[in-house]
């Protein structure tokens, strides 16, 4: 059995370099492949010089910042054809595995269910809260374009310099309620920030995420996708993980302007994608009920 955790580094060395000593820390032996997306500062040298005399950890430098999905990509492409792979596990570099037996526990779910894609129990070190299971994104055509509306809508009053004195309250992105995060789901939305691609998915995929979105609404893709491909997807309570939330994106932007810009545009962007896969996937279902 082959294990393999993919990490996206962009500029936060101190949440990449905690988040690689709890995976080496846990029980078997696994794999870590560290996908610098462009970070350019030199962080990612901090983190080689950390752990340089550390086996099986293996640096992938991208030319360019690829998002989310495509520099994992790159990564889960590596663990696949390189090192053969039965387990790929695609993770936030600010992931912490407080789970000694984490692998194990990994490999005995996927036993007992054969499922495609595997969920933990995320716990959020900012408030607590579990982020897994997710309630998901509405799968009615008609909302995700009135979303696709307000996004533009925002997106010019920010530009405009009106955003501020007509801000409306942030929508956070939900999860079940917590009475239901206690009990194992099969088909829902898995939160992005990790992921456990199973053998199943392994042999027949050659990418973990869908290509062309650069950040959010990932996992909601995947999930359609999924359905679509009639695989499985598993939140197990059984595994935990703690997440920091959101290192990456905060390190990067100074100012608020500029970061919610960069939120709004790139909504913009994996909302079209999503309604793509959606309308896909609704044909799908349509031809499945005819037949």
């Amino acid at each position: 059995m082959k294990i393999t955790f993919v990490l996206l580094h962009y500029k936060n060395h101190l949440d990449t370099i905690e988040c690689i000593n709890s995976i080496l820390k846990l029980a078997f032996s696994k794999s870590i492949v560290i996908v610098d997306n462009a970070s350019k500062d030199g962080s990612i040298d901090i983190v080689k010089d950390n752990f340089k005399k550390s086996n099986n950890l293996f640096f992938i430098e991208n030319e360019n910042n690829l998002g989310f999905a495509e520099g994992n990509n790159i990564g889960y492409k590596f663990a696949r054809e390189k090192l053969n792979s039965d387990y790929i596990i695609v993770g936030n570099n600010d992931l912490i595995f407080d789970q000694t037996n984490f692998i194990q526990q990994i490999d005995k779910t996927y036993q007992a269910n054969e499922v495609e894609l595997i969920g933990p129990d995320i716990e959020s070190l900012q408030d607590h809260g579990h982020q897994n299971p997710m309630t998901g994104t509405s799968r009615k055509l008609l909302k995700i374009n009135v979303e696709l509306m307000r996004y533009r809508f925002l997106l010019l009053l920010s530009k405009c310099h009106l955003y501020d004195a007509l801000k409306r309250r942030k929508n956070s992105v939900s999860s079940l309620p917590r009475e239901l995060q206690k009990n194992a789901q099969r088909n829902v939305v898995l939160h992005g920030s990790i992921i456990i691609f199973t053998p199943k998915y392994v042999q027949n995929e050659s990418k973990a995420f869908r290509p062309g979105t650069f950040l959010y609404m990932e996992e909601d893709i995947l999930y359609l996708y999924a359905q679509s491909k009639r695989y499985t997807t598993l939140y197990e309570p059984t595994l935990h993980v703690y997440h920091k939330e959101d290192s990456s994106t905060n390190k990067a932007f100074g100012n608020n302007k500029k970061k919610r810009e960069f939120v709004f545009k790139n909504m913009i962007k994996s909302i079209k994608v999503y309604r793509r896969y959606l309308m896909e996937y609704n044909k799908s279902k349509t031809s499945d009920q005819q037949n």
